[in-house]
């Protein structure tokens, strides 16, 4: 039975128009895609029960879609993936087959977790270097906050890359991420990424960040983009004795921005 390259969701699931994402990876009890921002992957207790990807695709196996039926999957459920507002490697896994050994991997930091963002210069430390602050969770406030005392152990390394007008691309690498670990370890950290609401009001990257000085009028200026800039670009390491590494490629917005910022350079 050949299985699917993308799935898809019916308008108005998510949004007005129909969704299809591509599938990055598969194997026997499992397949990865690519989450776009702004849409849950899994239950939350912060979510007020949105509708979130993988009660989607239970929904549409229960009503033997073929494409859901030929992935294999029993029982989906989520590995891992990202919070709502980010994008990137989100993992699906079989209940009944192989998610043990996904979580048991994740639980003994057997797997890299690479973002890339974009975030403000001003302000920003000159290099990068590893945050360690315990985080916590505040359900009634539905946010993360540092605490040495209530907090679980985090660990992010942040590392500097390419330089724009006024903005700069960031790498963190984590092997167990925490709930907006990302985020907030970057709020301590100075590093305010772009689109960023709950930590930082850092504001968006407009068309007049892309262009050099004076080459728009007054008015003209506009955002480029709709989203957080943070984005899973990368999971590697080792499950149930073998390796692997998933890459999904940047959301059109966040390529279009880093394209237009390397062009006014």
């Amino acid at each position: 039975m050949t299985k699917p390259l993308s799935i898809g969701f019916p308008s108005g699931l998510f949004g007005e128009e129909a969704l299809r994402l591509d599938i990055l990876q598969q194997g026997e009890g499992w397949f990865a895609i690519s989450k776009p921002g702004q849409i849950p992957f899994d239950d939350h207790p912060w979510q007020n029960g949105e509708t979130h990807l993988i009660g989607a695709i239970r929904s549409q196996l229960e009503m033997g879609k073929p494409e859901i039926v030929r992935l294999g999957l029993q029982e989906p459920a989520s590995a891992f993936g990202p919070e709502p507002e980010v994008s990137g490697v989100a993992v699906v896994a079989d209940r009944a087959s192989t998610l043990a050994a996904w979580r048991d991997a994740l639980g003994s930091f057997q797997l890299q977790f690479t973002y890339t963002l974009m975030a403000k210069n001003e302000d920003a430390p000159n290099e990068g270097g590893v945050c360690d602050l315990s985080i916590g969770m505040d359900d009634t406030r539905r946010r993360a906050f540092i605490s040495s005392h209530r907090g679980k152990q985090a660990e992010t390394d942040f590392t500097g890359g390419e330089v724009f007008n006024g903005w700069r691309q960031w790498t963190a690498k984590t092997r167990y991420p925490r709930r907006d670990q990302i985020r907030i370890h970057a709020h301590e950290c100075g590093i305010k990424i772009a689109g960023e609401l709950n930590y930082e009001r850092t504001g968006r990257i407009t068309l007049a960040d892309t262009v050099r000085r004076g080459r728009i009028n007054k008015g003209e200026d506009h955002p480029l983009h709709r989203c957080l800039l943070l984005h899973l670009q990368k999971v590697e390491g080792v499950v149930d004795g073998k390796a692997f590494e998933i890459e999904a490629p940047l959301p059109t917005d966040f390529a279009t921005v880093l394209k237009r910022l390397r062009k006014g350079a």
